[in-house]
C-alpha cells in the first residue's frame, strides 16, 4: 500500500510517500520519496525532492500556494524522477491538521463535514488548517475521491487535566471552548514513544519533558504516555519565542 503524507507548515510544505505491507511494522518504516516546498516572497517557492539519494532541486515561480503544492505532487509521476507510473497508485492520502478545535481528537476520515470542522477554527491557526484545506482541495482534483485522513496536531494534548487547560479567567469562557490546545502532539506524542523503545522501558514508567524545535516551538511534559501540559495554548501563539507564529501576530496599532 502507498501513501502519501502531506504536511502543511506556516513556512514550508512537506510530503513523504510511504510503502506499507499488510503487516504494520513496529519501528516507524523510511519514505522512500519526500518532497518539500519552501516559500521566499520574492523568489518564489522552491520545490527539492529526494528520491532513493537522488536529489533535485528547482526554483518555480507559481501564482498561488496551491499551484505550488500541485506541482510538487505532480512531480511523484514526472522526469527526472518518476516515482510513480500514475498518481493513482497512490492509495490513502494523510493530513497533518494543526488545529482539531472541541470537536476533533483521533484521526478521522475526512468528509464535507470534516472539512467544515477544520474551516470553524481556521480563524485561530490561519497559517495552518487554511493551507491544510487547499492540499485537501489539490489531492480531491488530481486523485478523485481517494481516501484522506485528518490527523490532528491537538489531539495529543486533549485529556490534559484541568488545571493545564483552564485558563485564569472567567470559567464561562472555557465553557464556550476558549481553553489551552496545546499544538505539534502528533511530534510530542511520537517523541515520547520513541523515548521509550529507546531506553527499554514503558511509556507509563516515564516521566518527559519534550522539545519541538523548529520554526514552530513548544514543549510538553509526558507523564505514563499522556500530555499532562504544554506551553502552547488556544492558538499556537502562545509559547515560547518562535519564527513565523511569532512574526504573524497582530500589530498594535497607533490609531
Amino acid at each position: 500500500m502507498k501513501i502519501l503524507v502531506l504536511n502543511s507548515g506556516s513556512s514550508s510544505q512537506k510530503a513523504c510517500l510511504y510503502e506499507l505491507g499488510e503487516v504494520l511494522p513496529e519501528d516507524p518504516p523510511a519514505c522512500f520519496w519526500e518532497g518539500k516546498i519552501e516559500w521566499d516572497e520574492h523568489k518564489g517557492a522552491t520545490v527539492t525532492t529526494n528520491w532513493n539519494g537522488h536529489a533535485h532541486r528547482e526554483q518555480v515561480h507559481v501564482s498561488s500556494r496551491m499551484h505550488a503544492v500541485q506541482h510538487l505532487i505532480e512531480t511523484l509521476c514526472s522526469d527526472p524522477e518518476r516515482v510513480l507510473s500514475a498518481l493513482n497508485e497512490i492509495e490513502v492520502v494523510g493530513h497533518r491538521v494543526v488545529h482539531g478545535g472541541p470537536d476533533y481528537e483521533m484521526p478521522v476520515l475526512i468528509t464535507p463535514e470534516v472539512k467544515a470542522g477544520i474551516a470553524a477554527v481556521s480563524a485561530i491557526a490561519p497559517l495552518h488548517n487554511r493551507a491544510e484545506l487547499e492540499a485537501m482541495e489539490i489531492v480531491e482534483k488530481l486523485m478523485g475521491d481517494i481516501p484522506q485522513i485528518a490527523v490532528f496536531d491537538t489531539g495529543f494534548h486533549r485529556k490534559m487535566p484541568l488545571p493545564a487547560v483552564v485558563y485564569p479567567g472567567p470559567y464561562a469562557w472555557f465553557e464556550q471552548g476558549i481553553r489551552r490546545y496545546g499544538f505539534h502532539g502528533i511530534n510530542h506524542q511520537y517523541c515520547a514513544e520513541r523515548a521509550a523503545q529507546l531506553v527499554n522501558r514503558s511509556r507509563a514508567s516515564l516521566r518527559l519533558v519534550t522539545c519541538h524545535l523548529g520554526n514552530g516551538c513548544s514543549l510538553a511534559a509526558i507523564r505514563e504516555g499522556r500530555s499532562v501540559d504544554t506551553t502552547m495554548g488556544f492558538t499556537p501563539l502562545e509559547g515560547l519565542m518562535m519564527g513565523t507564529p511569532t512574526a504573524h501576530r497582530p500589530k498594535p496599532s497607533c490609531n
